[in-house]
């Protein structure tokens, strides 16, 4: 057997495997509860695998090596603003969360905002769901191409070849089984991702430990560049700026990311909420740690290699074929193609819930009554449109999908940050005109600052939620909730409870 097939072994395993757990959920959706929000079947260790995985995916394994690679110590910052943010979103976000979708009976991050804000109007519903649609099909693009990169990598086919087997295989798996097979492949991808930073880390280290000629610190210093330097050779406001930067990845944190907001709306009660804190601390430290030691340990056991120069998100992949046997290289390769498919499927089914739940079924649909069989086929129907758009953008415009991937993450936590923080604590302050101006402000400060080239001055993720937050505010300041909707909606919780 050829050292290729032997690689191959494992993530052809894997694939099989997903899409039995695709074939698995298929069996157990029985309504649009299910397909988009679990149906209260999900405990509170899986939700959080799914959630940490979801979010850290690729840049977690092949761009933060890479980053710590390249600037040294000075990467770590990058961990505690987005680990540390991650912990900080569980203990404060989850609870108004889970309470929100419990409350209103909301199925989707989109229609929590449109049921908690009075008014009952279209455009609450269908801006931040537009913004969602948008924003997520230059993500799931990217990680259809980067998905296509891994399989030329392992199978020697073309990267067109591999962009679409991994395309379809996801959006067959999130056609089928929908958040429950998502959530469930997510939860085996982060435990694959956990083994991949842990073992290959691990038995580079040993090596380094064991070799008294070689040094972690040595090497940085040696290097130079600042790499040995905590905030890379920076002083004074340089030095604050480069902690903003790498520190303002907390704004995504702080109900940012609607994929990542279904996981919180999931929850089923306090007990599993308590776990899953637990299990996404823990799964975060040790995976960024994990991280940041394989891009210094590269650069320990050798140097600034020319494959790296050019890429240095090549790290993982390089340190792989050069310090592992074929078999657990494939299984190793196997956890990158997992943080990739564990991002995109997320961020499909969200995108088709955006686009078939609140526009089609509680806009264009209002006043109908569907069953629960068609409400699901609609939901399925969109998934695969939605699966069909992004890889159609994938396949015929790289470049459209880098564009989009600038705009992505900022335009999205600039908007949903401002709009579910306000909702949740500043309670019945914040205004339909609020939240509209959240959803214009954050995206349109996003995509104007990075097509200025602005953001190599100052990263837009300063600037736009900063924009998302003071918008939302002064609007609601100024057209504030009448007294009439605060007055029925009383009348409603009265009534509830």
């Amino acid at each position: 057997m050829t050292s290729l097939d032997t690689s191959a072994l494992g993530l052809i395993a894997y694939l099989i495997l997903v899409a039995g757990i695709g074939y698995w959920g298929s069996k157990r959706v029985k309504n649009e509860s299910d397909f988009f929000l679990g149906g209260e079947k999900l405990p509170g260790w899986a939700l959080a695998l799914s959630e940490r995985s979801s979010d850290m995916s690729g840049w977690l394994l092949l761009g933060l090596p890479g980053l710590a690679w390249a600037s040294g110590l000075s990467s770590v910052w990058v961990i505690v603003g987005a680990a540390g943010g991650a912990i900080f979103q569980w203990v404060l976000y989850s609870r108004p969360f889970m309470e929100g979708r419990k409350e209103t009976g909301a199925v989707t991050p989109v229609g929590l905002l449109a049921e908690k804000i009075p008014g009952d109007s279209a455009v609450i519903r269908a801006l931040p769901a537009l913004v969602t649609f948008v924003f997520f099909m230059g993500y799931v693009g990217s990680q259809f191409l980067a998905g296509g990169t891994i399989f030329q990598d392992v199978f020697g086919v073309s990267a067109t070849v591999g962009l679409v087997v991994v395309a379809v295989l996801i959006i067959l798996y999130s056609f089928a089984g929908g958040f429950l097979a998502v959530v469930w492949t997510d939860a085996m991808q982060a435990l694959l991702m956990v083994f991949t930073l842990i073992i290959l880390p691990g038995i580079l280290l040993g090596q380094v430990l064991t070799d008294p000629s070689l040094s972690i610190m040595g090497s940085l210093e040696a290097s130079g560049n600042g790499r040995a330097s905590w905030f890379g050779g920076a002083t004074g406001s340089a030095a604050l700026l480069l902690l903003g930067t790498n520190l303002s990845w907390f704004f995504a944190t702080m109900g940012g990311y609607p994929h990542l907001d279904a996981r919180l709306m999931a929850v089923r009660s306090e007990s599993d909420r308590r776990t899953a804190i637990l299990v996404s601390t823990v799964w975060g430290v040790l995976t960024a740690i994990g991280a940041v030691l394989l891009g210094l340990l590269a650069r320990t056991l050798h140097g600034a290699p020319s494959t790296l120069e050019g890429n240095r998100e090549m790290v993982l992949s390089f340190m792989v074929t050069n310090h592992t046997p074929d078999l657990l290289s494939g299984i190793l390769l196997a956890g990158a193609l997992a943080a990739m498919m564990s991002t995109a499927d997320s961020q499909l089914v969200v995108a088709s819930s955006a686009a078939a739940h609140d526009i089609y079924n509680k806009i264009l649909n209002k006043n109908k009554e569907f069953s629960e069989k068609v409400q699901l086929r609609i939901s399925r129907l969109g998934t695969l449109v939605v699966g069909s758009v992004g890889l159609a953008v994938a396949y015929f415009s790289e470049s459209l999908v880098y564009t989009l991937v600038s705009y992505s993450a900022t335009g999205l936590f600039s908007a949903f940050g401002p709009a579910f923080t306000l909702l949740f604590f500043w309670g019945d302050n914040l205004s339909k005109h609020g939240l509209i101006a959240a959803f214009l402000a954050g995206p349109i400060v996003t995509v104007t600052w990075v097509t200025l080239g602005l953001t190599e001055m100052v990263t837009v993720r300063l600037v736009a939620p900063p924009a998302g937050f003071a918008a939302a505010i002064i609007a609601s300041l100024i057209w504030p909730r009448s007294e009439q909707s605060l007055s029925l909606t009383g009348e409603e919780a009265t009534m509830q409870d």
